[in-house]
């Protein structure tokens, strides 16, 4: 079933149909919050809410503007940049070493060392929430360069310029560390 005729049934309160979106969405959804906001409680509850929120606007939802999953990412993305804000810092350098590993996938270990993969973690978590959030849908989550505009209400040009000067700043801090 695509993601229009799941949404319509979502909007008619078919709990079936919301299950389905719940297990195919979920997964990305927990992956993209713990990497922006690096602590896992206040990602299942940026989950919890996104789906709650998914459930209650499901009519909300328009198929010719966005994919079902820009709309739910977009939706996580606003929660997490709230959280981020009320805490109104960006992660201490000091505990991204404590949470280096949610990082780091396992094909992504076999590439290198855990040294290696702790240094590039300490280097995303010190990137800015903005910067730190365009890198993670367009690496992390697979999502074209469209869609982190769309879920970031960005354009696609300035979406390029973040990844740009984020990947620049990784590499600036792993070269100071080298």
């Amino acid at each position: 079933m695509d993601d229009h005729a799941l949404m319509e049934r979502v909007s008619r309160g078919d709990r079936e149909a919301f299950t389905a979106v719940v297990a195919l969405y979920a997964p990305a959804l927990q992956q993209f919050a713990v990497r922006l906001l690096l602590q896992q409680q206040q990602a299942e509850e940026v989950v919890q809410e996104t789906l709650t929120r998914a459930w209650q606007r499901a009519s909300d939802y328009d198929p010719s503007r966005a994919r079902l999953s820009t709309w739910l990412h977009r939706i996580a993305h606003n929660l997490c940049v709230d959280i981020l804000r009320r805490q109104d810092r960006e992660l201490p350098a000091a505990h991204a070493s404590e949470t280096a590993l949610t990082w780091i996938d396992s094909a992504e270990t076999e590439i290198g060392t855990l040294e290696t993969h702790d240094k590039i973690a300490c280097a995303i978590t010190a990137l800015s929430e903005r910067h730190r959030t365009a890198l993670v849908l367009t690496y992390y989550q697979s999502l074209s360069n469209r869609e982190v505009a769309e879920i970031m209400r960005l354009s696609v040009r300035a979406v390029e310029s973040l990844l740009v000067r984020a990947r620049q700043q990784i590499k600036n801090t792993l070269e100071e560390s080298s």
